[in-house]
């Protein structure tokens, strides 16, 4: 599953404390008070069950979303050439910063790992992970039906590199210091903010710290290189947020996926609460078109009380 990159038009971000969150509107126009006032309204704690099927349902009706980079898209496939560009650099200059403590983001090469959550056919994988040279890449999806469509769009060449894991984001549980990146793109409004919090923690544990072994669950029989080198010793795993974000309110509920466009405060507040920080952020991508939601790009990393690495914002 990706969510539709765009739909219409709060700022940036905040980082190290609780924010205060407003009211929002659904994309019916009903206005709601506060998030607490949209969450029970909707349910979402009471039946999340249901919270959770409505989405399933979505992305389950091929008349709606058709197994194709269009269909993933929400009809925007024109989008996707610029956003995977606008990804790669963002990723390439991140690799280039002086990060303190001589730690450095490992941006593919031997025995590296990579997720991609809400991967419906793998788009994120194939025009952006496995060109930077990460050796293997899980997809987690909810959808069976575009999962099974994803190792024909990797294609024969580099298919066989990837793990194909169904299953949904607030159920993922990946090993402890598994990933050198975790993608997350256009996905993370279909949790609750309790199942985000929870999955950020859990994708935290499973980022690659400095001097940390490679977990041997992330070598299999296609990775000849079974043993970090020196080099990928001194590396810490990333995670990396790109969504929609809001700027005149705190939120807007998408009532027909049942989703929600978070602020950017809001979405960092969120991180912030699951024990993360941001290592890069560029908080709009300037060449999608002016009439749709903004997208930034976070990257972010656990927050380590010996405050090894520094938050380095953009």
């Amino acid at each position: 599953m990706e969510a539709s990159a765009p739909n219409e038009a709060e700022d940036s971000g905040n980082e190290g404390g609780s924010v205060v969150l407003g009211g929002g509107s659904d994309s019916y126009g009903r206005q709601y008070a506060s998030v607490e006032e949209m969450w029970e309204m909707e349910g979402a704690y009471s039946d999340p069950e249901s919270w959770y099927g409505r989405a399933a349902d979505y992305w389950e009706d091929e008349d709606i979303c058709p197994a194709t980079v269009n269909g993933v898209l929400g009809g925007f496939e024109s989008l996707s050439p610029g956003d995977l560009e606008a990804s790669r650099t963002f990723l390439q200059e991140l690799q280039r910063m002086t990060v303190p403590g001589d730690v450095r983001v490992n941006l593919g090469g031997a025995g590296t790992a990579a997720c991609e959550c809400g991967a419906g056919i793998g788009r994120v994988t194939k025009g952006l992970l496995l060109p930077l040279g990460y050796a293997r890449c899980d997809l987690i999806e909810l959808s069976p039906r575009l999962l099974s469509e994803a190792p024909a769009y990797i294609g024969d060449k580099d298919s066989h590199k990837c793990r194909y894991l169904c299953q949904s984001l607030q159920h993922f549980e990946p090993p402890p210091s598994s990933y050198d990146i975790i993608w997350i793109q256009w996905c993370i409004g279909y949790l609750t903010d309790q199942d985000c919090i929870q999955f950020l923690k859990r994708c935290g544990a499973a980022l690659r710290r400095p001097d940390h072994p490679t977990n041997n669950n992330n070598n299999d029989e296609n990775n000849d290189n079974n043993n970090n080198n020196d080099e990928n010793n001194n590396t810490r795993g990333i995670i990396c947020i790109k969504d929609n974000t809001c700027t005149d309110e705190t939120f807007v509920l998408d009532r027909d996926d049942a989703s929600i466009t978070r602020s950017l405060p809001y979405l960092l507040d969120l991180a912030h609460k699951a024990g993360l920080k941001v290592l890069h952020q560029q908080t709009n991508q300037d060449d999608f078109p002016d009439d749709i939601f903004p997208v930034p790009m976070i990257a972010l990393i656990m927050d380590d009380d010996d405050d090894t690495i520094d938050s380095i914002t953009s």
